[in-house]
């Protein structure tokens, strides 16, 4: 075999042994996946003559910030997970569904966010101070999340804080996955709206 050919046998290997390393390289890394947040389909029951009330956007505790999931493995130990994340960060998404889930109670009539020109009898402020699969106890993983909200009457004969409470929700998993992770989110988040509505009814005038 003369010298050019052997160059480009040499060229052809060299070649194809690259490309089967980037190939395999790239199949060694799982895809990201992307999950949301969300209650499912409630039902709309705005009160009418009640109150209109705007929900300002949730603050979020610097741990729960990022987007990437996160898990509890020890009473000091936690994990971030690269390959599942939400969607959108996760304070703006549960903003945006305890909107939602509000809206459609019958406590307010209506349910607006921060930039709406309507004028609000009552503002909701709030922080998610825990968002993270607990899974301590591998038979028993569990999603859970706390918001702290704080409720002020904008009226100016009674201006001030009306209703200020912590909650926190904790749901098991039936298994051990990101699909039942944030299914579990979604139920404690339902929980928690449902408990403040319920809060809200019994608040003393």
């Amino acid at each position: 075999m003369n010298l050019s050919l052997r160059f480009a046998a040499l060229g052809v290997f060299l070649l194809s042994f690259l490309s089967f390393g980037c190939v395999s390289l790239e199949r060694s890394y799982p895809d990201k996946r992307y999950f949301v947040i969300q209650i499912e389909d409630p039902k709309s029951a705005n009160a009418e003559g009640g109150p209109i009330l705007a929900v300002a956007n949730l603050h979020i505790s610097p741990r729960y910030a990022d987007k990437s999931f996160i898990y509890r493995r020890s009473e000091t130990e936690y994990e971030s997970d690269f390959y599942n994340q939400f969607l959108s960060p996760p304070s703006t998404m549960i903003s945006e569904e305890t909107r939602k889930a509000l809206a459609a109670s019958s406590a307010f009539q209506f349910v607006v966010g921060p930039s709406s020109p309507l004028t609000a009898n009552l503002v909701l402020e709030g922080s998610i101070n825990a968002l993270y699969g607990d899974f301590r106890n591998l038979n028993a993983p569990a999603a859970v999340l706390e918001i702290e909200l704080f409720l002020h009457n904008e009226d100016t004969t009674k201006a001030g804080i009306v209703l200020q409470k912590r909650y926190t929700k904790s749901i098991a998993l039936k298994e051990r996955s990101p699909e039942a992770l944030v299914r579990g989110w979604s139920q404690a988040l339902e929980a928690i709206v449902a408990m403040f509505v319920a809060d809200f009814g019994n608040r003393k005038l």
